[in-house]
């Protein structure tokens, strides 16, 4: 009788847990049910927000690019409406140098004006005078300013001549309006990249020296680098600059070392006695130049190095290191 009152109890226990079992493995797939809805709804959402966002950059990036282009128009509509105005006055002052006997040619060309710091397409285009100086073997350029108060001189030197019938003494260069002394012509420009500085980091790069006349586009390379440094330039910085963020390095001093090694395969025509400058967004004014490489190579050696100083990194210093350059143009 014990017995099988033990076995009906068993039997019931088992029965009871087999329900709880049932019931636990309801709510567990109930469970899993609703945490699938919910990470779905929420993948979804994800998307969808994903998909408003890049929309949002897609118009943003299409506005910027029908500003480019409204602004380059306009930009090229100017410059026909102002190449339409000097060359008349480029034509005049070459037959007004025919009639003094002076063997100097004006001629017009376009000059991309790159930007000191900020993105290449900033960069615009400029109409300049070229002045081929056959009498003195070298040629230099003006700028439209220039040239058309050059131009006034010209004129008062001719009707000199037609009152006189004797030619000017061109023998004082200070009053020659056709003459300039010789004077560094620009190669081109390159920049090297700045956000490696906020991380405390390197940076060393065969760079392009991007061509100011847009058809010959690159004008060799310049090798330049720098490296965060010790006050003197030789050791590594202290341990605390060594940055995970670059918010980590505000309020703090830094030093690092530019260097300019050389310039590789430089134009022919452009590689006598060429230097290098350069210059940073936060020193305005403050142009800092290699020595002069004596001779005409195509790969002058420069061996250049300077150690620069921040002696407080604020938010301004770290916006230019993360979006800036230092800019380096080659005469």
């Amino acid at each position: 009788m014990q017995k099988k009152y033990e076995e009906e109890m068993a039997k019931m226990k088992a029965e009871i847990d087999a329900k709880h079992n049932d019931e636990d493995a309801k709510r567990e797939a109930e469970e899993r049910e609703a945490k699938m809805r919910l990470e779905m709804e929420f993948k979804l959402e994800q998307d969808k927000l994903n998909a408003q966002k890049e929309e949002a950059e897609r118009q943003d990036r299409i506005r910027r690019e029908e500003a480019s282009i409204k602004a380059r128009q306009a930009e090229y509509s100017a410059l026909e409406q102002k190449l339409g105005n000097i060359l008349p006055l480029v034509n005049e002052a070459n037959l007004i140098g025919q009639e003094l006997k002076r063997e100097i040619r004006f001629n017009t060309k376009m000059e991309r004006v790159m930007p000191e710091f900020g993105s290449l397409q900033d960069s615009r285009t400029e109409i300049l005078l070229k002045v081929d100086n056959k009498e003195d073997n070298y040629y230099y350029q003006w700028d439209t300013d220039k040239f058309t108060n050059r131009l006034y001189m010209m004129r008062e030197l001719l009707n000199q001549y037609y009152d006189s019938g004797e030619l000017p003494d061109f023998e004082d260069k200070d009053k020659d309006p056709f003459w300039d002394p010789p004077e560094p012509l620009l190669i081109g420009t390159c920049y090297l990249q700045l956000k490696n500085l906020s991380f405390t980091l390197e940076n060393e790069l065969d760079a392009k020296i991007m061509s100011t006349e847009g058809a010959e586009g690159v004008r060799g390379k310049l090798a330049i680098k720098y490296f965060p440094s010790d006050a003197a330039g030789d050791g590594e910085p202290d341990d605390e600059l060594f940055v995970e963020e670059p918010a980590e390095l505000l309020g703090k001093e830094i030093y690092f070392r530019v260097e300019i090694e050389k310039g590789i395969d430089l134009p022919k025509d452009l590689c006598k006695n060429v230097f290098v400058t350069y210059q940073f967004k936060h020193e305005p004014g403050v142009i800092y130049s290699t020595e002069e490489y004596n001779g005409q190579n195509r790969n002058p050696e420069f061996a250049y190095k300077k150690v620069h100083h921040i002696d407080l990194v604020t938010d301004y210093i770290l916006e230019y290191f993360d979006t800036g350059n230092v800019s380096s143009p080659l005469f």
